[in-house]
């Protein structure tokens, strides 16, 4: 008995650190918005990023592997970021930077995108990236 009451709470304890609920195996919600916080941050510092490359190429803009290969910008992909997937398009005019969660209500519940005007928009997508359509963030 002692023994299974102390294998239950490690579990607890664990899901607790991990910032799960065992429960549900869904993350509890102060996670997530910290998850979002993060995401949020990086996205801005790839559109100011997006407009220092513009102003040194003399008008072009570069894609997330370009970005990360100048150092303009880190690797999204490790640490607290490895929860969401980064995306950038570069269009013709401009460019397009989303965020999405790898495992929605779990990593993260809102989608993310910003562009060259730099407003950040958000909203719970249910996994689908977010669009310049959606509400800013």
């Amino acid at each position: 008995m002692k023994r299974s009451l102390s294998l239950i709470f490690s579990l607890g304890l664990m899901a607790t650190i991990a910032g799960c609920d065992i429960k549900t195996n869904r993350q509890v919600p102060q996670v997530n918005v910290a998850n979002e916080l993060a995401v949020t941050m990086r996205l801005r510092a790839i559109a100011d990023a997006e407009a220092f490359y513009f102003a040194e190429s003399g008008g072009s803009y570069a894609t997330l592997d370009e970005l990360v290969e100048k150092g303009y910008v880190p690797d999204p992909s490790g640490g607290k970021l490895d929860g969401y997937r980064f995306d950038v398009r570069v269009k013709l005019d401009g460019f397009e930077a989303t965020a999405v969660p790898k495992k929605f209500g779990i990593t993260g519940r809102r989608s993310f995108y910003i562009d060259e005007t730099k407003v950040l928009r958000g909203a719970d997508k249910g996994g689908d990236p977010a669009t310049a359509s959606d509400p800013q963030a």
